[in-house]
């Protein structure tokens, strides 16, 4: 008892002891706060993550159209190709009517997953390296002598438009089947045996570029159509390419080449790519899907933008790894 009032009488003891408790509430609320921005910067480098994550999953989504069938009593069959590396999911089809009068117009017909009752679509989850993937899309008929527009929204906001009539002839290359085709943007970009090919020397007719002489300046073709249903294209003179020799280290591995005129034919007869004067210009597609002025075939050897040239490509049995910007 007598030290709590020696204690109690003395001031400066407990000042000392207020200000002792003072200041480790200070270092507590400093600690507090930095540990509440560090939770918070944490949270915000992950919702960037994700963000940048459910970004790329989305550019690499790559659906490819296939046809679209009604047979008799329905109902209308959206075939597709899934060419990207991750599975996908359609969360709507929009349908319009291309036409003057009928249904689906001037706004269209939207189709959701069920449980809707009337109109619905089944079968949405798209596998990656699914081919021939059939969607069914209930409620409407579409065999009624309209042209219509069919538009696959997905999960991740991506668009994939086709048509019913699908004109599928439309985008075969000298008659032929066969077609490999992906997509970039509005384009439609072909790279089978037909589509996919170069010149080289004083060739006048190309060839299948899926083989090509190692070591020999070429330039290559490559066909494109516009799928958009509204704009043109125009492409720019930094299209072009860059080609990676597969499993090759040092000297030779890469191939770059941008794009060149449309007059240019070959390594002997090739002209630097004016966008200004003469550029590669795609007119948009029509009701039933790209009409003959929506194509275009690209011709690729310049050593850089508005550059005339050719390519080689050095090593010899090696395949190339090749990513084109367009």
């Amino acid at each position: 008892m007598t030290v709590y009032r020696r204690l109690a009488r003395s001031k400066k003891g407990m000042s000392t002891i207020f200000g002792g408790l003072f200041f480790v509430i200070i270092i507590l609320m400093g600690f507090n706060v930095m540990l509440w921005g560090f939770i918070q910067y944490d949270a915000y480098n992950h919702v960037i993550t994700s963000m940048s994550q459910r970004d790329q999953q989305a550019t690499s989504e790559n659906l490819v159209p296939v046809n679209a069938t009604y047979p008799t009593g329905g109902p209308l069959s959206v075939i597709v190709n899934n060419l990207g590396g991750s599975s996908v999911s359609i969360a709507a089809i929009y349908i319009w009517n291309t036409n003057t009068t009928g249904q689906c117009r001037p706004t269209p017909c939207i189709f959701n997953p069920p449980p809707q009752l009337v109109t619905y679509f089944t079968n949405g989850n798209i596998p990656a390296g699914a081919v021939n993937f059939v969607i069914h899309v209930q409620g409407i008929n579409v065999k009624d002598g309209n042209s219509y527009r069919i538009t696959l929204a997905t999960t991740r906001g991506r668009e994939f438009s086709m048509y019913y009539p699908w004109r599928f002839s439309s985008l075969i290359v000298n008659g032929g089947g066969g077609n490999f085709v992906t997509n970039i943007g509005p384009l439609a970009v072909y790279f089978d045996t037909k589509s996919f090919n170069y010149t080289s020397g004083t060739q006048t007719t190309s060839q299948s570029a899926f083989c090509m002489p190692a070591s020999t300046p070429v330039v290559l073709y490559i066909r494109l159509a516009n799928t958009d249903p509204t704009y043109n294209v125009t492409l720019l003179s930094q299209t072009g390419l860059q080609a990676q020799a597969y499993g090759v280290n040092g000297f030779g591995q890469f191939a770059h080449a941008w794009i060149l005129d449309p007059a240019s034919i070959n390594p002997s007869t090739n002209f630097a790519y004016n966008y200004n004067t003469n550029p590669y210009l795609l007119v948009h597609a029509g009701v039933n899907g790209p009409v003959p002025g929506s194509f275009a075939i690209v011709k690729i050897g310049g050593s850089g933008p508005n550059s005339a040239g050719a390519v080689s490509f050095g090593n010899t049995n090696v395949s190339w790894i090749t990513f084109i910007r367009f």
